[in-house]
């Protein structure tokens, strides 16, 4: 080849190469397609647990509250009118719907020095714990348990 065929034929590859179309920012297309999506459902998941959470801790709350007034009632039947009104009154506005929320009271002998145990149980539907309308709900249910004074009176 003559120096000018040599230096012809390499002004043509210069021109083919920038003529391809170029591979600069597909990485940033699959980035943006493909882990994207994948970041955004994790922080939901990271979301939906949080709030799970929360629920649990609400619900703990209530069978402590229930517990606790229960322990302070004279009667066992006060203890369940006062222990269920303690839960009921613990849940409400606290951003979950429990449907339905039951309460448990076991005053047991309802003696001085004895114990009394609230159980708390709530079916929380994932739709309005999530916010995203999935179907289904989860039961959440805790005990709490709380001393009867041992010099308390004797009904």
């Amino acid at each position: 080849m003559t120096k000018r065929n040599t230096h012809h034929h390499a002004r043509s590859h210069r021109r083919r190469r920038a003529a391809l179309p170029s591979d600069a920012g597909s990485v940033s297309v699959e980035m943006a397609l493909g882990y994207i999506p994948l970041m955004v459902m994790a922080i939901l998941a990271v979301v939906a647990c949080l709030r799970l959470a929360s629920a649990a801790i609400d619900v703990r709350s209530a069978a402590a509250a229930a517990a606790r007034q229960a322990s302070l009632a004279s009667t066992p039947a006060e203890a369940r009118l006062t222990g269920d009104d303690a839960a009921s009154l613990t849940l409400t506005g606290r951003g979950l719907t429990c449907q339905p929320a039951t309460v448990t009271i076991d005053a047991g002998s309802f003696s001085p020095g004895g114990q009394v145990s609230a159980t708390v149980a709530c079916s929380v539907r994932l739709e309005d714990l999530y916010g995203l309308g999935l179907p289904g709900a989860v039961t959440i249910s805790t005990t709490s348990r709380q001393p009867l004074d041992a010099y308390r009176s004797q009904p």
